[in-house]
Parts: C-alpha cells; sequence; structure tokens
C-alpha cells in the first residue's frame, strides 16, 4: 500500500466517523438564532432587555437580576401546585431532554442537570407571569415586575423574541402541575389544560384567541394571531408593485380602516383599499422583526407576513404616505412624527428574502396597478381633490357650471331671435 492510498484510508475513516456521528435531523426544530444578514440591520431588535428565557441568552451576565426572581416566581408556582417535589418537575423534564434538545437549531452547550434547571426556573417564571397577568389578585406587594421598578413591558417585549423561547408543550406540561399535580393522559383534560394555558397566553400578549392548537412557541403563537382567516395563498408573481399611498390616493383610491381584527387582512374591492389598523410603538420594529426571522426560518413558503411587510414598504415611501394613512385611521402613531414612521415601515423590508412567485396580495397590487392606470379615475380624483374637497369649492363649481350654461342658452337665444329678423 502506497503513502497517497494509505492517507486516503485514513481519511475516508475520519469521514466515516463524523458521519456516525451526526445526529438525526428532527421535526420538532423551531428555536433558531437570527442569521447575520438580519442581525446587521437592527442587533438590538433580537436581544432581550430583562429576561432570558431558553438556552441562547441564559447565563448572560446583562439578565442575571431577574434570576433571583424566577426563584421567587418558582416558590409560589410550587405553593400552588398540588405536586409539590421539586425532584418530581426535574424528572419530567429530564424525561423530555432529547425532544427538548431537538427543539432548538443550535447545539444547547448545557449539561442535563443545568439544562433542567434552566427549564424549571424559565418555565414556572412564565406560568406565574402569565397567571398574575390574569388574575391580578395573585401579584404580591413587593413583585419586581408588576411594582417597583415595574418591569413588566420590557418582560413582554423580551418574551416576543425568537431567540428567546421554550417549546410551548414544555409549558403546558408544567402548568399541568398546577391544574392536576401530573398531567392526565385522557384527552378530554389535555385539551382543557392547553384551551386554558392558551387563553393565559393570549390575554398575556393581548392578542385574540385563535383555536386550541398546540403551537411551537409564542413567536409562532403571535404569528398565527395575524392570519387565521387568509385564503390559501395561489403561485403567482408579484410582478411590478404596487404605487404608493399618495399616488393612489391622488387616483382616486379610497383608504378605510378595515373592520377585522386579523392585522394581515388587507382588502381592495372597486377603488376601496381597506386596511387594518396598524399601531407604531418603540416595540413595534422588534416584534415584526422577529416574526420575520421565524418565517425566514422555519415557514418561507407561506411567509405571509414578510408579504404584508413587503405590501406596506409598496405602498409606504414618504410621510405624507403615513400622514394620509394617519388622518384614515390606519395607523395610530406612537412614534413621534410621520418620517420616523415611514423609516421603521421602509427598514423592514430591507434584507427580506421573500419569494416573489408567490405573493400573497399579488391579486391586490395588479387590480391597484389597474386602476391607477385608468385616466379617468385620475380625471376624477382631480376634479373632487381640487374642487368638491369643501363644501363651498363644490358651490362655486355648481355655480359656475350653471352660469356657463345659461350663458351658452342665452347666446343660442339671441343667435336664434337675429336670425328670425334675417
Amino acid at each position: 500500500m502506497d503513502h497517497d492510498e494509505w492517507n486516503a484510508d485514513e481519511l475516508a475513516s475520519s469521514i466515516e466517523s463524523k458521519l456516525n456521528r451526526l445526529p438525526g435531523l428532527s421535526s420538532y426544530c423551531c428555536i433558531y438564532k437570527v442569521p447575520d444578514y438580519l442581525r446587521s440591520r437592527s442587533e438590538e431588535s433580537y436581544r432581550p432587555w430583562v429576561v432570558s428565557v431558553g438556552p441562547f441568552h441564559h447565563g448572560d451576565p446583562r439578565l442575571q437580576p431577574l434570576q433571583e426572581e424566577k426563584l421567587r416566581y418558582l416558590q409560589s408556582f410550587r405553593s400552588r401546585a398540588k405536586t409539590k417535589s421539586l425532584s418530581h418537575y426535574i424528572r419530567a423534564i429530564r424525561d423530555q431532554e432529547t425532544v427538548i434538545r431537538e427543539h432548538y437549531a443550535e447545539k444547547i452547550e448545557l449539561s442535563s442537570d443545568a439544562l433542567a434547571e434552566m427549564v424549571l426556573l424559565d418555565g414556572a417564571f412564565i406560568i406565574e407571569l402569565f397567571s398574575r397577568s390574569f388574575s391580578p389578585q395573585l401579584v404580591e406587594e413587593n413583585d419586581k415586575i408588576y411594582h417597583k421598578p415595574r418591569l413588566i413591558d420590557d418582560v413582554v417585549r423580551d418574551m416576543k423574541l425568537l431567540e428567546n423561547q421554550l417549546p410551548f408543550y414544555l409549558l403546558i406540561m408544567l402548568y399541568g402541575f398546577i391544574n392536576e399535580g401530573i398531567i392526565s393522559t385522557s384527552s378530554s383534560s389535555a385539551t382543557s389544560q392547553l384551551s386554558s394555558f392558551i387563553d393565559l397566553t393570549c390575554n398575556f400578549f393581548s392578542v385574540p384567541r385563535v383555536g386550541t392548537t398546540m403551537y411551537r412557541h409564542f413567536v409562532d403563537l403571535l404569528r398565527t394571531g395575524y392570519l387565521p382567516t387568509l385564503c390559501p395563498r395561489q403561485l403567482s408573481s408579484v410582478g411590478d408593485k404596487c404605487p404608493s399611498v399618495k399616488e393612489l390616493h391622488d387616483a382616486g383610491v379610497k383608504f378605510v380602516k378595515g373592520k377585522g381584527k386579523y392585522l394581515l387582512e388587507i382588502k381592495y374591492h372597486e377603488g376601496v383599499l381597506e386596511i387594518p389598523q396598524i399601531h407604531l410603538e418603540d416595540s413595534t420594529e422588534s416584534v415584526f422583526r422577529n416574526l420575520v426571522a421565524f418565517e425566514q426560518r422555519h415557514c418561507y413558503y407561506e411567509s405571509n407576513v414578510i408579504d404584508y411587510i413587503k405590501m406596506l414598504d409598496f405602498l409606504i415611501d414618504t410621510p405624507q404616505d403615513v400622514e394620509i394613512l394617519a388622518q384614515c385611521g390606519i395607523i395610530k402613531n406612537c412614534l413621534g412624527n410621520n418620517e420616523e414612521a415611514a423609516h421603521v415601515l421602509n427598514s423592514l423590508a430591507r434584507q427580506i428574502i421573500y419569494a416573489n412567485y408567490n405573493f400573497y396580495y399579488s391579486d391586490i397590487c395588479v387590480r391597484l396597478n389597474d386602476y391607477y392606470n385608468t385616466p379617468w379615475h385620475r380625471y376624477k380624483a382631480i376634479l373632487h381633490h381640487k374642487y368638491l374637497h369643501h363644501p363651498w369649492a363644490a358651490i362655486s363649481v355648481i355655480y359656475a357650471i350653471a352660469l356657463l350654461v345659461f350663458t351658452v342658452i342665452s347666446t343660442v337665444v339671441t343667435v336664434l331671435a337675429n336670425t328670425q329678423y334675417l
């Protein structure tokens, strides 16, 4: 055996060893680290401010102050549970260790003990947090989150981050300790517990209840709450983007605040574009960026939130576009000014990879372009905006037309009268 052949066999053996150690792909995987091309746009949007949940930010020195509060919440959790044994909780979590690890796209560098402790502390904290939000009488006098220094707004924000999640099914399991001590194996009991915990979760995040389903995590739940009544998407290209709000407004399109409670339900019918109200506040950018990150990693071919953001990007180019939508009640701007609102909405669409052949709002874009490119609609809009927008202006136009008609009639009568004398 020559030297080259020996080296090849050694290399093959090394690769074979790596293949044998390669973990299998798991269908449970749903919690991801944000890719660099998205993170580079706004690092702060993806980092927790006050509390870590799950392994990705576990041990961050910035977040240590709330670790003591988590212990107090665990103490309260145990006092309300029918099964009060910590060892019982730990054994239940350890039984799920393999599945827990498979929920995360990155390898978790925590021992079995450290993982079980983290899940117990974070899970009990979340359940107590939600329970106190739902039943304020449970809030203790010196609670740091709901009282001084009142961190609840920051905690709510941190719970919506993709990198700051526990698997939803784990929280259902821990919630069962409060309800029944040990989760019942009966399907009716399990469904009841799931429904009850979803009620707590939706109340905490102030989102509408959407059925009873086992969500993957909180980001998945928030996303689902935006799109429950969407029609099945059809394969169709976005083609040309639709005109801006100002351009459409000048062409006569009316903008109406949507009556539905689901954010992504944009509708168009015969010159009327109906858009549900969107609240722009300090946490809006972070929420949408994390929803986008989840869709980019987990549901690329059903990227409804991404398509919604692209649609807003088409519609909003300038602060004037924001002003028109605000006047119609579609945008509730708490960011201070229209320039900031336009900047936030436009920046959300940068660096997004989306399937333009599968754009959800493509039909609306086509119909808006058709309306915009019809000259008659523009002429009507000019007449309305310039001459009929105010009652006195309308009266003046009517008076001018009447005067013109009277003048023409007088002229015709005079001409006819003169003709008779000839």
